[in-house]
């Protein structure tokens, strides 16, 4: 019983916080670009870039006379695919692995989960859904449980 009245006083005297819902991002969003909006409307805002005449455009040449300033084909590829799997490694997720597993077999497993993303994006989401059924089916089940 002791513990209880301890909880209580400690309820009486800490302060009162008001817990307001997470932000959503399309909220977040609207505040941001509101945000921008008023700083660009201040004089004292960010500048607007100057207004040039489409007489006075110059158009890019598409050629390049320096080949050594310039990128090359196998340049662009390599960076779109570093890109790629770059970007499909960080959005890979898998569940938390067991204490007993060592690093190499994490990176393997995350490594072939990164490459089953690349070649079939929808088994990824597919597996990511029954995750979720499956979750919701436990905490269907387990719903009054303290």
């Amino acid at each position: 019983m002791r513990g209880r009245h301890e909880i209580w006083e400690r309820r009486l005297t800490s302060p009162i916080y008001i817990h307001l819902p997470p932000p959503r991002p399309r909220t977040t969003m609207i505040l941001i670009l509101a945000i921008l909006a008023a700083a660009r409307a201040s004089p004292h805002g960010l500048p607007s870039p100057p207004v040039i005449p489409r007489d006075q455009l110059q158009t890019p040449t598409p050629s390049c006379d320096d080949p050594d300033g310039c990128r090359s084909l196998v340049d662009i590829i390599r960076s779109c695919i570093l890109t790629i799997l770059l970007c499909t490694w960080v959005s890979i997720h898998p569940n938390i692995p067991s204490p007993d597993d060592r690093w190499p077999r994490i990176a393997w497993r995350r490594a072939g989960l990164m490459i089953l993303a690349l070649i079939a994006p929808e088994v990824v989401i597919g597996w990511a859904l029954r995750q979720r059924l499956a979750a919701a089916e436990l905490a269907e089940e387990h719903k009054g449980e303290p």
